[in-house]
């Protein structure tokens, strides 16, 4: 077993003790025996010269570690048993982007003090308002209301996906007034700023749900879709597109070499140039920790086909998302975003050579002629065109990864999902590219990002009509039960293995 296959093992298994973790209590007793077992066995392996018993040892000290992570994060928990359920006079400070919706706005704050009495150790409440007035980061309020516990619904999770940011009591409609602003980092609120005055400029050139639709698109925010829109998301198997992912940034990153080296650019400057246009792109949204991760995955992928070495970026894949995942352990299970994008760029590395494979394989032997479809041997010569084939198997690519996580997260498979699925896909990376040039002209002119939003309206409006066209049609999507737990298992496992299992070094 190479050094390489050993490092990412070891990965492997720290991101499986947070995943074990997640779903199940692990005695403080068990980890220091897990630990002391997998020490011990290293150590014995070490002596012997076994470097297979090693390995074992140390894949168990990886295993415990990312348990004892998680335990780690979930001991920071505040104790708010003495306030649920009572009605304080709170301040705080408002720490994260405040979240839109057809009728409400929710904001995450900084509880700091209670009744005048400052804490020791704030915590974060998520405060449901009404839409106006707007708040923004950094605002500093105070808070006449009922701090009450979360609680879970029927079919979700809402206590472990508020915790995903550390969010552990709410508070419905309180009596508010702001009584100061621009608290915080200013790297923070420079980039809120930015945000906010970028949504504005697609807001001011965009109708609804065109404005809602592309701000999907490019920041991953849905709450503001009107909800027929996300029902035929549903139907169809589209949501993903609006949960921002390395696929889309991919996309964008993508369309950047190719328009680059159509105006004859060099390709060793137009790949350096789309990695800066991502960066740009991340910063320009707001730099989110679910942006962010998306331009990581992005530019992963695009570092992986240019150097025509997919099969070697399964380290600097995992080693990304583990680093994500000991960031913060919760964004594992509860973070669909996290989820879609780890898999999807997983998709865009590995599976994309073989089904490019098949399917030329396919065409060969049903005798199809012409131009010869043989993988292309340059980087620069296989997206000059951005051809539309290459689009085709990325998406099926990123569907197979994507589709039984998407099944099991909305209880449903979509039947037209493939179909549907190419032809929005199709427009994404030109309707991302667009919505980022709109809303950045409308900096420089209203006039430009007028012209610039005509193109995306265009684009957008395209998406659309197709989703709403196969969303009618009859059984369109099937429900289906919780037992696809089990085909989600096993299908990954499946897959696993067959990437781990290829003789191709990693």
């Amino acid at each position: 077993m190479t050094k390489s296959r050993i490092f990412l093992f070891l990965l492997l298994a720290f991101v499986a003790g947070v995943a074990l973790r997640s779903f199940t209590a692990v005695s403080v007793f068990m980890i220091w025996a897990g630990l002391a077992a997998g020490a011990m066995v290293a150590v014995s392996g070490l002596w012997r010269k076994n470097r297979n018993l090693a390995v074992y040892g140390f894949l168990l000290v990886a295993l415990v570690a990312g348990v004892f992570r998680f335990e780690q994060v979930e001991n920071l928990r505040p104790d708010l048993a003495e306030f649920y359920g009572k009605p304080f006079a709170a301040r705080g400070v408002i720490h994260g982007e405040p979240e839109q919706s057809e009728k409400v706005q929710r904001i995450k704050v900084k509880i700091e003090s209670l009744d005048g009495r400052s804490l020791n150790r704030p915590f974060y409440a998520l405060v449901t308002l009404r839409k106006y007035p707007e708040y923004k980061i950094g605002d500093e309020l105070e808070i006449q209301g009922l701090i009450e516990e979360p609680t879970n619904y029927r079919d979700f999770d809402y206590i472990s996906y508020l915790e995903r940011d550390d969010i552990f009591s709410v508070i419905s409609f309180p009596l508010v007034e702001k009584i100061g602003e621009n608290r915080g980092p200013k790297l923070k609120l420079i980039l809120s700023r930015l945000k906010r005055a970028f949504e504005e400029k697609i807001d001011s050139v965009l109708p609804e749900p065109h404005a809602a639709f592309l701000k999907g698109l490019l920041l991953g925010e849905r709450e503001s879709l009107p909800q027929d829109l996300v029902e035929n998301f549903k139907r169809t198997g589209t949501t993903h597109i609006v949960a921002l992912s390395g696929y889309n940034i991919t996309m964008v990153g993508r369309f950047f070499v190719g328009g680059l080296l159509l105006l004859t650019v060099p390709f060793r400057f137009s790949f350096w140039l789309a990695t800066v246009g991502i960066f740009l792109f991340v910063i320009l949204t707001g730099a989110s920790p679910s942006v962010v991760r998306a331009g990581i995955m992005g530019i992963l992928v695009l570092l992986a086909q240019r150097e025509g070495r997919a099969y070697h970026m399964v380290n600097a894949l995992v080693f990304a998302g583990a680093i994500m995942v000991f960031q913060n352990p919760k964004i594992l299970r509860f973070d669909v975003a996290f989820q879609l994008s780890f898999l999807a760029t997983a998709g865009l590395i590995y599976l994309a050579p073989p089904v490019e494979k098949f399917i030329d394989s396919s065409r060969n032997r049903l005798g199809f002629s012409g131009r010869s479809l043989k993988r292309p041997e340059s980087f620069s010569d296989k997206y000059r065109l951005f051809p539309l084939k290459q689009i085709f198997v990325e998406t099926l690519s990123a569907q197979i990864m994507v589709l039984p996580l998407l099944i099991y997260l909305f209880g449903r498979v979509s039947l037209i999902s493939p179909l549907s699925n190419i032809l929005v896909l199709i427009a994404v990376p030109y309707a991302m590219l667009m919505g980022f040039l709109t809303g950045f002209l409308g900096f420089i002119s209203t006039f430009l990002g007028q012209v610039a939003g005509g193109v995306t309206w265009v684009l957008l409006e395209y998406q659309i009509r197709i989703i709403e066209f196969f969303a009618k049609i009859p059984l369109a999507s099937v429900s289906l039960g919780s037992w696809t737990v089990v085909f989600l298992f096993f299908w990954y496992a499946y897959i696993l293995w067959k990437l781990m299992s290829r003789k191709t070094p990693v």
